[in-house]
C-alpha cells in the first residue's frame, strides 16, 4: 500500500471516528487529492507534505 493510499484510508477512519458525513468525508478526501501534483514521481512525499498542511 502506498504512502498516498496510507493517507488517505487514515484520514477516513479519523473523520469517521469524528462523525463526519459522507460528504465532508468525501470533500476531506478530495482536498487531499486537489493538493497533490501525480505528475511528479514523489507524490507520496507531496501526500505527507499535503497531509500535514490540511490537520
Amino acid at each position: 500500500m502506498s504512502d498516498l493510499e496510507k493517507l488517505v484510508r487514515r484520514r477516513m477512519q479519523e473523520e469517521y471516528a469524528k462523525g463526519a458525513s459522507a460528504g465532508e468525508i468525501t470533500k476531506v478526501v478530495r482536498d487531499i487529492f486537489n493538493s497533490i501534483d501525480l505528475s511528479d514521481n514523489g507524490s507520496d512525499a507531496i501526500a505527507a507534505r499535503a497531509a500535514a498542511d490540511h490537520d
